[in-house]
This record gives structure tokens, sequence and C-alpha cells, in this order.
């Protein structure tokens, strides 16, 4: 292990821990100051905080604060470092010590603030708030600590070095899971010995109802303590709450994107809603199984250790044959979240017990009633409010939880939070807006949902009178409470039956191709592939393969491998787009080193170039090269800018520019893969904008065609393509997994695949290149193979 990484993680925890500390304590003296719905609506705006997605609170400060945000240079510290990382996780978790410090002082009586007159101000924090409010305070800290040592999101998404994304890079680039696992065990550690400290401790939660009243507590703290705590917790909700929700609306780019996306991404919406409904119901189903379960606070473990580490812990478990078909389907996804938020399921469940009247319950067992109307007229009113609030806490924190399923979602299985997570990684966006937008909606849904419903109950009582609904409602709910049971299992059981397991046969149907060849398999090894994210084809048809390794492999025509080799530099981030120059040497593009490499076919590196910027000339996060047959080399970029430049050979000379962001017929948003035909032109894979757009060899915009949408001619998120020597254009499209043919008149012709993993079927396929008899090669990234289709 790193101890660098870990003193890194150390220390971004204790300073993340201090800010929040600070701040809670300050919005906790204010909370106790209010009554009835100012409480309430205090309490309320914190748990929002706290509840909020950490891509998008990161998202949205990124926007701002990052290095082409509009406030950087009010920062006195870069987003992106550890006081970043540590600034945005205080944001995230300062209602943590708010709340256990609320739940601590709401203990208070009248008595003791009126058994001393000078017990006001400065003596009032030393000798009451503190000594009754320590140990409810170090709880706090303590959970701070914990989730801010073990937090990923935050890191990952700004690329600062801590240990749980070292984790995350050891498993997901190296395949390792067992060191991974072996490297966890500090932020393992932590958990367990604060579980271990909070054994036997009972913590007193908020409450709309303290034991002295608002005025008391003002008048003993003062009025200037309390208006500058005011000014603290309003300014925090503003930060944590406010500026996140309404950076991506006041963005008319998002309002303009929201159209797309939705069209785009409706399928990973209904996916998103599905996983944490399902994930939600099981967390609670099984917290009630768990309740009286002695060593049931252990499942706490399950939430604060990193997502990541039980991503492993459930590959581990599950993907082996008596469960393999049930890793294969979108139900390790619903297991994987009822795993995570299996404590907070349980906590709900223990609270609705104890919420039961046992009076009452006792009453009715001795007048004989049975189990089912002793669940149905004694337990289910008194249990309702808090078993639907727990579920909903589950279903928020499902709806956006990446690191948890990111190791197990299977093709097809794609949630908005981890579609979110890898746009996000690759630059702040619009698009990305549009999709937190989306996502926001579904956190709101439920509750908009049950508003409508009861208006609806509320209009059938007046309709038809409130004897006849009752009766109705009665039976309508027996059979829906006989039926769950069954639905519950169905939830799990039909997923797992229709995965779909990897297919010996060639199942192609298309009229350019007739069978389909498999290189490689997930691995390390010669020959095996992680996640590979472009390739291309040389003169004598040799295939040459990068994946997230840093890895360069080249293949024979027929599959067999020859060599590879590493890119000397992957710390910053891996290699991406790859194409052959006129001399017939590897282009590999290294997009977070803002460099083209030129590589000999045994992987000599020959030519480097390329120069930090944004600038005409220069590069900022290139994604991918072409070259014509004049040897000039075009090159997309986007991020800080969104083009297209064309280079001399040696990239020594820029000789023009192609467009700039926007949406617009020649311009771009996100430019990924380029193609280029036999007469010239320049085809971009324009992937936010859902199209491709043709250029002539001058730069001069000719045309572009797709659209948003899954039928035939839409596109989403096309990653990559390239043309034969017909002029059919062949599209890589990363949202919808499949590849799309257009003729040479641009007419859509067939749609080749889908998402999953039988031959002919696609995980995200990032790349396509054509040999020079015509055959298709695939980058299969979500199933760590390569595709080749052979030409009829």
């Amino acid at each position: 292990m790193n101890p660098a990484l870990l003193v890194n993680s150390i220390e971004t925890s204790i300073l993340a821990t201090t800010v929040a500390g600070a701040i809670g304590f300050a919005a906790a003296l204010f909370v106790m100051g209010l009554n009835g719905r100012g409480r309430a609506f205090a309490l309320a705006f914190s748990a929002a905080a706290f509840a909020m997605p950490p891509f998008l609170v990161t998202n949205a400060w990124l926007g701002l604060l990052g290095p082409s945000g509009l406030l950087h240079r009010l920062l006195p510290f870069e987003l992106a470092s550890r006081t970043g990382v540590a600034w945005l996780l205080a944001t995230l978790l300062w209602p943590v010590p708010m709340f256990t410090l609320v739940g601590a002082w709401q203990r208070l009586g009248r008595q003791h603030f009126e058994s001393d007159p000078l017990l006001r101000g400065t003596a009032l924090f030393r000798w009451l708030l503190l000594p009754s409010g320590a140990q409810a305070l170090a709880f706090g800290l303590g959970v701070v600590f914990v989730l801010a040592l073990n937090n990923f999101a935050v890191p990952a998404v700004l690329q600062v070095k801590v240990l749980p994304v070292e984790i995350y890079v050891l498993a997901n680039t190296n395949l390792d899971y067992h060191g991974a696992l072996l490297l966890s065990w500090p932020i393992v550690v932590a958990p367990l010995a604060l579980l271990a400290c909070l054994r036997h401790k009972r913590i007193q939660w908020p409450a709309l109802n303290a034991g002295v009243s608002a005025s008391v507590w003002r008048a003993g703290l003062g009025r200037k303590w309390f208006v500058w705590c005011g000014v603290v917790l309003i300014a925090m909700a503003g930060i944590s709450v406010l500026v996140p929700m309404f950076e991506p609306v006041c963005d008319r780019d998002t309002w303009r994107m929201i159209g797309s996306v939705w069209v785009t991404s409706g399928k990973v919406c209904a996916m998103s809603a599905c996983t944490a409904t399902v994930g939600g119901v099981l967390a609670v189903a099984f917290g009630f199984l768990l309740w009286r379960v002695r060593a049931g606070f252990l499942a706490w473990l399950f939430f604060l250790v990193p997502g990541v580490v039980l991503g492993i812990l459930l590959i581990t478990a599950l993907n082996r044959p008596p469960f393999l078909e049930l890793y294969r389907s979108v139900a390790v996804m619903f297991i994987a979240l009822a795993v995570r938020y299996l404590a907070i399921g349980r906590t709900g469940a223990v609270l609705a017990r104890n919420s039961v009247d046992r009076d009452v319950a006792d009453a009715a067992r001795l007048d004989g009633v049975s189990p089912w109307q002793m669940w149905w007229y004694i337990y289910w009113p008194q249990m309702r409010t808090t078993i639907a609030v727990t579920w909903y806490i589950v279903y928020l924190l499902g709806l956006w939880d990446v690191e948890t399923i990111l190791f197990v979602v299977p093709p097809g299985g794609e949630t908005l939070a981890l579609r979110i997570f890898n746009l996000l990684h690759y630059g702040h966006n619009p698009e990305i807006n549009a999709l937190c937008l989306l996502l926001l909606g579904l956190a709101a849904l439920p509750p908009l949902v049950l508003a409508v419903a009861r208006a609806l109950i509320c209009r059938v009582q007046r309709w038809f009178g409130a004897g006849l609904w009752r009766a109705a409602w009665s039976t309508a709910a027996a059979t829906l409470s006989a039926v769950l049971p069954f639905l519950g299992c169905a939830s799990v059981i039909f997923p797992a039956g229709c995965s779909q397991s990897p297919s010996t046969g060639g199942g192609l149907k298309s009229a350019f191709f007739k069978r389909i060849e498999i290189i490689g398999c997930r691995g390390t090894a010669p020959g095996q592939f992680n996640k590979p994210r472009s390739l291309m084809v040389d003169r004598q048809d040799n295939l040459y393969v990068v994946d997230i390794t840093g890895r360069v492999q080249k293949f024979a025509p027929d599959g067999t491998w020859l060599l590879s080799w590493q890119m000397p530099e992957t710390d910053l981030g891996k290699p991406k787009g790859m194409g052959i120059d006129k001399d017939g040497h590897v282009i590999v593009v290294e997009p977070h080193y803002s460099r083209i490499n030129h590589f000999t076919s045994e992987g000599v590196l020959v030519r480097q170039w390329g120069q930090r910027g944004t600038n005409a000339g220069q590069l900022a996060f290139p994604r991918a090269v072409a070259v014509n047959r004049a040897g000039e080399i075009f090159v997309s970029e986007y991020g800080h800018v969104d083009r297209v430049q064309r280079f001399s050979a040696d990239g020594s000379r820029l000789l023009g520019v192609i467009g700039r962001y926007g949406y617009e017929p020649g311009l771009f948003n996100r430019p990924e893969g380029l193609g280029i035909d036999r007469v010239g032109r320049v085809y971009v894979a324009d992937s936010c904008n859902h199209r491709i757009q043709v250029f002539g060899p001058d730069g001069s915009f000719l045309r572009s065609y797709g659209g948003p949408g899954r039928n035939k001619g839409q596109m989403s998120y096309p990653y990559d393509v390239c043309v034969d020597a017909f002029g059919n254009q062949f599209v890589c499209e990363f949202g919808n997994g499949r590849i799309q043919v257009f003729d040479s008149e641009f007419r859509p012709v067939e749609v080749i695949g889908g998402p999953g993993r039988a031959q002919g079927q696609f995980a995200n396929p990032w790349s396509v290149a054509l040999d020079s008899v015509g055959n298709l090669y695939v980058a299969d990234a979500g199933n760590d193979r390569v595709q080749k289709l052979i030409r009829n």
C-alpha cells in the first residue's frame, strides 16, 4: 500500500470533518432557536443537503469554480485538490453533526437555563451546551470522518488521489480484486471501530418539539450568536442545496438539451426508477426480517465502507456457477442496493415496530384477531408513515448510487447516475445538467405520485361515499398484499431468467456481414482486454487495440496475439483514440496529457507532439484522430473547447480549425470519433448532439444526419464512425449499444446489435474500424472484447 495515499485520505477527511463540525455546530444552535414550521423547514433543508447526490454537487461547483468557471478567481485554492475535495465533502456532510447535536440538546429543559441567571452567551457554551452535547458531537464527527474517508464520487470526479479512488483503479483497471480488498483494510477498520464504540450507545435524533422553548433558547444564546448562526445555516443551505439545483436550471443550454436527453435516456430513466424502487423495497423487507437480530447493527458496515469494496465482494460471491444467471441480470443491482442500504431499512423497521401501541395490539390478540387483520388494522396504520419514509430515503440513495453498482451493472442496466458519472469524468457540460434535472425529477416522482393519489382518493370518496370506498379499498389492499410477496420474488427471479448469456453461435442478421468472430476476453494477460476503448487496422490488416490499462496490443488478421506495449504515462488518465499516419505508424492519443504519439508497428515511439492549451494549434483534451490521403492529421477535442483541428503530417503546423461549441449545424457538443472517406470528406461523431456531421476536405460544412432517439436513423451518443470504399458509414452508438449503417446517400440501411452479452450484441461500444476487405472491428468495451464482423 502507498502510505502517501492513506495520508492524503486521512488529511482530507480530518479537514472535511473539522469544517463540517464547525458548520453543524452553528446550524444546530440556530435550529434549536426555531419552533414549529421554522424548525421543520430548517431540518428539511438540512436533510436535503445531506441527501444531495455528490456528483451533482461536484458538477455544479465545477461549473462555477472549475478552471473555466465564472468564480474561479475568487477561490483561494484549486477545486481539483485535496482542499477542494474536503470543502465539497463538508458541504455534503455538515448536517450529520447538526442532527446529533439537536437530538442531544432537545433533552434539555427550561430548568437548565433558569438555574443560573449568568448562564448566558459564552458561559452557556462552556457549562451547559458543550458538556450536554459532547458525546453527540463526537458521534457526529466520527460518522463524518468515516463517510469522508470512504467517499469515492467526489475525489474521483475531481481526479484527486485518495485511497478509495486507488482501490477503484486497482480493481477496475488492473482487475486485481484481491489486491483491492487488501488495500481497503484501513477504510474498513475505521467504520468497524466506530460501530464498536457506538455498540451500546443510544442516539437521540431531532424532533419538532424540544424540552426547552425556542424563546428561552434564543434568550440564553443571545441575539448576536443567534443571528450569526442563522447566517451560517442559510448560507450553507444555499451552498449545499440551492446552488447545485439552480446552477443547471439557470443554464439556457440545459433546457436546450433536455428534449434530446429525454429521448436518448428514457430507457435509462426507467431502469433508474426500477432499480431504486426494488432496491428500497428489498432493503425495507430484509430490515423487517432482521429487526430483532442483535448482530443486525453490523449492517451499518455495508453502508459505511466504500461502495466499490461492496461491489468487489458481490462479484466474488455471485460470479460463480450457482449464481451466474443472477449475476448477469439486473437483479444483481437490486441485491447490491438492498445490501448497501440494509442498515437504513433495518433502522426504519425498528422505529416502525416500536411505534406500535402495545396495549392496542394486545387487546386485538385477546379478541381473536387474525394475523392478516392484525397487520392491516393494527400494525399498518401505525407503521406506514415510518415505512414510507424509510423506503423513500433508500430510494433516493439508490437513485444516485454509483459506486455500489459500478462493478456489477450488466449490459443494458445503465442508470442515470452511472451515465452522469461517466460523462462527468470527461468534463462539465450542459448534457450533464440536463441529465441531473431528469434525476431530480425522478427523486420528486414518489411524493408527486402520493399527492396525486391522495387527491384522487378524496375525489372518489366524494363521488361514491366513504363506506363504499373503504370496502373497495380493503378488497384491493387484500389482493395487493397477497400478490406483493410474489412480485418481490419475481423482481429477482424474472430478470435472472431473462439474462443474456454469451452465445456460441453467430446470431447475425445483416446485409453486409455474414458472421462474427470474437477476439479476446476479460483479463490483463496477453490477448485479453479490460474495457477496450479504441482500435485501428494497419495496411497489413493487423489490429491494434488500446484498453483502460494503457496497454496497446497487436493482433494478426486471424486474431492471433502478436505483441503489446505499455504507454509510458497513465497517472493522469488513459489513452483513447487511434489511427495510422502516412508512414504506417500507429497513432495513439493521450487526452489527459494533450498529446499525440506515433509508434512503429513494434511499439517504438518515433514522434510525439502537442501543447496543452485552448488556442488554435494547441490541444485541450484530444479524443480521436483521422488521417487523409495527403497525410494531414485531424484531431477532435472537447472539454474547454469543442472543435476539430487539421495539422500537417508531422503535427508541426496548424492547417485549419473546424467548428466550435454549439448545437447548430457545423458546431459541436463533445466531438468524438472521426472518419474520412475516399474523396477526403471528414465525418465527425458529434456525440452529445447525437448526430454525424460531414465536412469537406477544406473544413466547409456539408451536412449532418441523425438525431436523438432509439429508432432507425436516430442515435444515442455516437462515439465513432468509419467509412468503407463504397461510402457506407458505420456508426458506433455508445448509448444504444449498437452499430448503425448508413449508405453513401446518408440513408439508414440497417441496425446491428443492441445491448447484451451475446455475439452480435454490445455493451457500451467505443470504437469501430474497417480493414482492407471491409471487415468491421468493434471495441465492445462493456463486454471486454473485440467483435469482428466478417464481410459478405
